[in-house]
């Protein structure tokens, strides 16, 4: 029932009776939609569309053999209060009897109550063989060019679950951030136990975006997002500003896909993405902000057993051998992450680089990120504290709503509040266990200083607290080891 793009097989100018325009990507081959706008727009004069006066809501779902992505879909439009604002593009990547994303499970006909037979001209599904697949960011750059000039966009993954009124939610707790150039985003709390039998949210807390490390093969590291903190929000009122973007839920106006939109060209990249788009976002002047409330889900393998065998993209990664690592050399350079790579694949570079609002060494200033020696500092005492909403969404939101004036911050000492808050605590738990031989007092200390590499803060060059951190490792040690 849905409407079906092809990826092959489709010719160009829309010849194959969709309503999107395709062209020939040079990348892949592939016939993909032509972008909605080529170039940037003005955040401040774009549009609001609306259906019978509701602005309208552009659903991304990217999804590689996932036998969920129709219950997904389904999931979003019946417990959608306005359920014909929702546009649904999905990109199916499937092998010959993979559950399509489209289809319901009965034929229409047969039961035409099936919420992807009521809303199938809502439904626009890419499909793209599996075998062709390279990851995410490529099935993303094909869901961003289905993008047709939607109030909003929401991303999500192919297994999720949406709570009631999520719509009217995500509009209300946008708009309470006051900011045209705010994106909520977060990693997803799991479905289980977060919604009653009638469908309603449960939780009241929420994660946030805060913890994130280098990781990979030298020279192309890149910052790779943790496990986030849970918790009743800091500020419970409105969404608490954060630093960082996750690709599995993103809520924003639509100009966000138009003037940040996924790379065409990084192959075989899984871990890396949510960087690129965050950084590549903020200096384009978008603010990301953790979401005051949970209202959709998602369905982690680890708590279910049917997602346990799932095919991943990688299962085809023979063919693509060496493509992971040129394409973070390309990740990496083109947000400033990487300053010594210069040899490094350019195609498109000005489109799929940095913005022009924001300087990204500020960027990197102000969260503690050492893009020489490849280090990043914890942020979350400072973020998941409200302090830095406090400090810069409160004090410096611009007041035409045309985002955060980070030049007025430029000058913020966020090493001094994590060194005050976070590292000196620390400090102060170590000494005291050293000097009371108390056993499970440091193991817990040390446990915690590795945890946040106390032994190299503030920085590698300058470890202040390199030899007490040492020192407690050894007397921990020998109290594991002595007679009792």
């Amino acid at each position: 029932p849905a409407e079906v793009l092809g990826g092959s097989s489709s010719t160009e100018g829309g010849e194959d009776g969709s309503t999107f325009a395709m062209e020939r990507d040079a990348q892949t081959g592939l016939f993909v939609p032509v972008w909605f706008r080529e170039g940037e727009v003005d955040a401040m004069s774009f549009p609001t569309a609306t259906v019978d006066g509701e602005p309208t809501i552009f659903l991304m779902i990217a999804s590689y053999r996932d036998f969920q992505c129709r219950d997904s879909i389904a999931s979003a439009l019946s417990t959608a209060t306005k359920p014909h604002r929702v546009i649904v593009a999905a990109v199916q990547q499937n092998r010959a009897g993979d559950v399509p994303c489209g289809e319901p499970e009965k034929p229409c006909d047969e039961d035409p109550s099936q919420m992807l037979c009521v809303h199938k001209a809502q439904i626009k599904v890419y499909e793209m063989d599996a075998r062709e697949a390279s990851g995410p960011v490529y099935a993303r750059h094909i869901g961003y060019r289905m993008y047709r000039g939607e109030a909003f966009a929401l991303q999500i993954d192919a297994h999720c679950t949406f709570a009631n009124a999520w719509d009217t939610n995500l509009i209300r707790q946008w708009a309470a951030t006051k900011n045209e150039y705010a994106v909520l985003s977060t990693y997803l709390t799991d479905v289980q136990g977060s919604l009653t039998p009638a469908g309603d949210s449960k939780r009241k807390t929420r994660p946030i975006m805060c913890n994130s490390d280098f990781e990979g093969q030298k020279p192309a590291r890149y910052l790779r997002h943790n496990s986030q903190p849970e918790a009743v929000p800091a500020i419970p009122e409105e969404p608490m500003l954060q630093p960082f973007w996750a690709a599995g839920f993103s809520f924003a106006r639509g100009h966000f896909l138009v003037n940040v939109k996924y790379d065409c060209c990084l192959p075989m990249v899984f871990m890396g993405e949510e960087i690129s788009i965050g950084i590549r976002g903020w200096s384009h002047g978008y603010d990301m902000y953790a979401p005051a409330q949970s209202v959709v889900f998602h369905e982690y393998a680890q708590n279910s057993k049917r997602r346990r065998n799932v095919p991943k993209f990688w299962e085809a990664r023979s063919k693509t051998k060496g493509d992971g690592q040129r394409s973070l050399k390309r990740l990496t350079a083109l947000i400033g992450m990487a300053p010594d790579i210069s040899e490094f694949d350019r195609t498109n570079a000005a489109q799929y680089g940095l913005g022009t609002r924001r300087d990204v060494a500020l960027f990197y200033k102000l969260f503690l990120v050492d893009v020489a020696q490849r280090n990043a500092q914890p942020l979350c005492r400072f973020v998941e504290s409200g302090a830095m909403h406090r400090e810069f969404h409160r004090k410096h939101l611009r007041a035409d709503r045309s985002g955060v004036d980070y030049d007025a911050v430029r000058d913020y000492d966020t090493q001094g509040f994590i060194a005050e808050k976070l590292y000196e605590p620390l400090a102060q738990r170590l000494r005291r266990a050293i000097d009371r031989q108390d056993k499970a007092a440091l193991s817990a200390a040390v446990n915690e200083a590795m945890r946040v590499k106390l032994q190299l803060r503030p920085t590698p060059e300058d470890p202040k607290y390199k030899d007490l951190v040492q020192r407690a490792r050894e007397l921990s040690g020998r109290l594991m080891h002595a007679a009792p």
